[in-house]
């Protein structure tokens, strides 16, 4: 291990001042302010709406890691269309399941250590690095480069597996640090994280999903969703060289305004989807008043949630109607045309909300 060149990292902050363009700052919380006042029209209930975003940041997440599931294929998953066990998807609904697990975790204490540890563990669980010691830093020393490669050929060597502790403590209180710019400071911990490389496995993950979770602490967004990971993804060669130039010469402005731009965008893309979102909800309600039933707008409100769903679910999400009067409706949105059946079976049918899955596409 001695011949080993670890990566000699600093403690934060940056050892210079990072003061990326006003202009580049102010548009990128600009977007963010936007995003969140489109979430909170009175129109429909926001967490009709977080549902399908958050289903959108979770494969994206998982596509950027080389997965190649859908939103679709993980609702139909979801719905019962379960011939195999797909680890693509399971990656998916562990991405999910982390982000539910964090809100729970915030309303007790901080981001911090243990809930690093716990969205480590809840992520690996069932896929790709089961066995690289879920839920612990690693012990050993790692390197990053092509498959196969050895040390002398890496990319990029992590720091020694006796500075983990250390370095992982000065990054929990960087976070917590109230001096710094917040944007700025979700940009710089998201790098240090990934330099860091706490773990055997996984990294990539964790550290993405935990931007949107800062964010969320910090009060920038009002959930958890903010699905950067489909930015990093669509430009994903300029996302690890921007890294890649803190690691080589300690070059913060390139990857910080690289980070900026990825948020106004994604906000801007979401709000997008927003709106969409809410135009769907409000045209679609209006058509409800001709199904003459009390509980159409339940079954509607379900199908923003479920976009995908099994007959048989249905009385389980809606448990005030009778199932015949459920079956009924189901039909009568079908009829309408605003859902679609799917399997062409009689019995075990599976409905599709296609005009929200194509929002959300």
């Amino acid at each position: 291990m001695e011949n080993i060149k670890f990566h000699n990292l600093p403690y934060l902050p940056p050892e210079a001042e990072v003061r990326p363009p006003l202009k580049m700052i102010t548009d990128a919380y600009h977007a963010i302010g936007e995003l969140k006042g489109r979430m909170y029209r009175d129109v429909i209930n926001p967490q009709l709406i977080v549902a399908p975003l958050l289903n959108k940041e979770a494969v994206a997440s998982s596509k950027i890691e080389g997965t190649q599931t859908t939103v679709e294929e993980v609702l139909r998953y979801e719905a019962g269309d379960r011939k195999v066990e797909d680890p693509d998807i399971m990656e998916v609904l562990n991405y999910r399941q982390a982000i539910y697990e964090s809100i729970e975790y915030l309303k007790k204490k901080p981001t911090g250590e243990n809930l690093i540890k716990e969205l480590h563990r809840t992520l690996l669980s069932s896929v790709r690095g089961k066995e690289k010691d879920p839920g612990n830093f690693r012990r050993m020393a790692v390197h990053l480069g092509k498959p196969g490669s050895k040390v002398d050929e890496a990319a990029y060597i992590p720091p020694k597996p006796d500075d983990i502790t250390g370095l992982m403590k000065n990054w929990v209180e960087y976070v917590h640090q109230s001096e710094y710019d917040l944007l700025i400071k979700v940009a710089v911990s998201h790098y240090q994280f990934e330099a860091i490389h706490p773990f055997m496995d996984g990294n990539g993950r964790v550290g993405r999903l935990l931007i949107p979770i800062i964010m969320y602490e910090q009060d920038l967004i009002p959930y958890p969703y903010f699905y950067i990971s489909e930015y990093f993804e669509q430009q994903r060669s300029d996302y690890y060289e921007a890294l890649r130039g803190v690691d080589r010469d300690r070059d913060w402005d390139t990857w910080v305004q690289f980070f900026l731009t990825a948020v106004k965008e994604t906000a801007g893309e979401m709000q997008s989807k927003v709106l969409g979102m809410y135009e769907l909800y409000g045209a679609t309600k209006e058509r409800l008043v001709e199904m003459n039933s009390q509980y159409a707008q339940l079954f509607l409100d379900l199908m923003f949630e479920r976009p995908i769903i099994s007959a048989k679910e249905i009385p389980k999400k809606l448990k005030q109607p009778s199932k015949q009067t459920i079956y009924n409706l189901a039909d009568k949105f079908e009829t309408a045309g605003i859902i679609r059946e799917i399997t062409g079976q009689k019995r075990n049918q599976v409905y599709a909300f296609d005009a929200l899955l194509d929002i959300i596409k």
